[in-house]
């Protein structure tokens, strides 16, 4: 059997992701019987019903749901060689941490010198300084990584490290190299680039970047064991963002980027490889970033500018510690919840009509009583939309400290909402689109002067890039705060 009829039996019987399991259970529960501890998984993988049933904490008991902290008291290095003692006759004992099974036929390959490389102790950041920092960006392939990645570092003026980037630039100018060279060839039919020279990579970059505020990784970690050993050989991120994508509209992106950019991991048979592998690893990657309370999770399906929207409202809750309320939200959520309320909702609906302002004010009010006292504020996205909601809020709530506008031609906005509907020219596309500026501007002219005598009232050029637009939110909250 050669190498490749090797993993590929590995990848089909579902035997790395037993692997990690066993060792997750075995890291967690510190049996003292290892070997009988191992048995008793195996055992109860056939009750599963077979390997493929088995996720990465499968054999973590229910008392030890998470995994011990990565930093602090006793680290994961010394937490391993209590599971994997030094006189172990363990074949690979030489790691402090074990690769995926797929990665041992090239890192223990005794032709490759650069084995040291790969185990090399040293700090990342300076102890002496405050430390970068760090959010990582994840999502499926085609999910809009990069162009989310860039926009975040442009607007806070961070760094930006694209790790695919980072692999393909190194394959590149170290062509010659053996090593490099299998690498390639990984990446190119789909599978992940070995753990621990990825995270080398990562290092060797970041340590170039002893300056920055902040960096934006884009594209690592792609499984929970990568994640681990970036906490343990880096650092644990401040926050992680992830964008969710529907696989249809991951393979319609990638099919375009192939006929753009020409990349050699777009080809059909590693596109289909790299979707597989990213589905088996997301869910617990989530997960594990969900337990430690790391991650923000945003559809990835839209345009890229409301995606990034969507983010910078997120940013701006963190920045300043509001809670952030959108009615649209709001009555999506009241719709799955099957309450009495959400009936009448549902009819009105039904019937073509608007739903009345004071069911909106009713979620409003409850979801602000909920988080009252978990909060610095609220930002409310979208409402009020006529004078009559803003006085009736104004009665049953309160009056807001502070009002925003975003203020932008007739054109900007239909051309806006134009790429929305993906660019569509039809005529009654425009049409209705008049109409519902017109509405919009029937509307809004009368509620901003109501609010320039009532309070403070912002007004944002949202002309510019998404950026711009962020920069000028935090400027107009700033004054108030």
């Amino acid at each position: 059997m050669n190498t490749n009829e090797a993993k590929e039996y590995l990848a089909r019987r579902e035997i790395p992701q037993l692997f990690e399991s066993l060792l997750n259970g075995l890291m967690c529960s510190k049996p003292e019987d290892p070997v009988e501890y191992l048995e008793n998984c195996l055992q109860k993988v056939k009750e599963l019903g077979g390997c493929d049933k088995v996720k990465w904490d499968s054999f973590v008991s229910q008392e030890k749901k998470t995994l011990p902290p990565l930093n602090g008291g006793q680290s994961r290095r010394s937490f391993l060689r209590n599971v994997m003692p030094e006189n172990s006759n363990f074949p690979y004992r030489r790691y402090d941490r074990l690769p995926p099974i797929h990665q041992f036929s090239i890192e223990s390959d005794t032709d490759l010198s650069e084995t040291a490389e790969l185990i090399e102790e040293y700090e990342v950041f300076d102890p002496t300084r405050p430390r970068p920092k760090i959010i990582l960006v994840l999502g499926g392939p085609g999910s809009g990584k990069g162009t989310q990645s860039l926009k975040i570092a442009e607007c806070y003026g961070f760094q930006y490290i694209s790790v695919g980037e980072l692999l393909r630039k190194k394959i590149h100018s170290t062509s010659s190299s053996r090593k490099w060279s299998l690498i390639a060839k990984i990446i190119t039919t789909g599978e992940l680039a070995p753990q621990e020279t990825t995270i080398t990579e990562i290092k060797q970059k970041l340590m170039q970047m002893p300056e920055e505020v902040g960096i934006v990784i884009d594209g690592f970690p792609r499984d929970v064991a990568q994640a681990l050993s970036f906490e343990d050989q880096i650092c644990t991120p401040d926050l992680v963002v992830f964008l969710a994508c529907t696989n249809q509209r991951l393979k319609e992106r990638l099919l375009k980027r192939a006929e753009q950019q020409g990349r050699p991991d777009d080809n059909l048979k590693a596109t289909q490889r790299r979707l597989m592998n990213f589905k088996q690893n997301a869910a617990p990657l989530v997960k594990y970033f969900q337990e430690k309370g790391l991650i923000m999770t945003f559809d990835a399906d839209r345009d890229e500018d409301e995606v990034f929207y969507d983010i910078s409202m997120a940013k701006l809750v963190e920045k300043y510690g509001f809670t952030h309320l959108s009615t649209g939200k709001l009555l999506r959520n009241e719709l799955s919840s099957e309450s009495e309320r959400s009936k009448l909702i549902r009819n009105i609906m039904e019937r073509g009509e608007l739903v009345p302002s004071g069911i909106i004010l009713e979620l409003l009010k409850e979801a602000m009583v909920a988080n009252l006292r978990n909060t610095k504020g609220f930002l409310i996205d979208g409402y009020p939309q006529e004078v009559k909601q803003g006085e009736e809020f104004g009665r049953r709530i309160g009056d807001p400290r502070l009002v925003i506008c975003m203020d932008c031609s007739v054109d900007t906005m239909t051309n806006r909402l134009l790429q929305r509907s993906g660019g569509s020219p039809r005529a009654d596309d425009r049409t209705a689109i008049t109409k519902r500026l017109e509405t919009y501007y029937r509307a809004s002219i009368p509620m901003v002067a109501y609010y320039e005598m009532k309070t403070q009232l912002h007004k944002i050029n949202a002309e510019g890039t998404p950026e711009e637009v962020f920069l000028q939110l935090c400027t107009a909250i700033d004054s108030i705060f």
